[in-house]
């Protein structure tokens, strides 16, 4: 099987640093939580691909 990879999200608007360097959760924010890989983003208008972080709470948002 080939190895694909999807093509970072598209963000508009400002995010936290700290939510594109990994160091908090992409959509929450937080820190104090165990934290894994949640793919890659780039900002709009921006070239740099960033690898995000989760610590699963959309997961937990989500309809069974």
């Amino acid at each position: 099987m080939p190895d694909t990879q999807l093509a970072p999200t598209v963000i508009d608007g400002r995010v936290s640093i700290a939510r594109l360097h990994g160091e908090a959760c992409f959509d929450c924010g937080a820190v104090n939580k165990t934290l894994r890989a949640a793919g890659h983003v780039v900002l709009r208008d921006s070239s740099r691909v960033w690898q995000i972080v989760t610590c699963g709470c959309r997961a937990k948002d989500s309809p069974p």
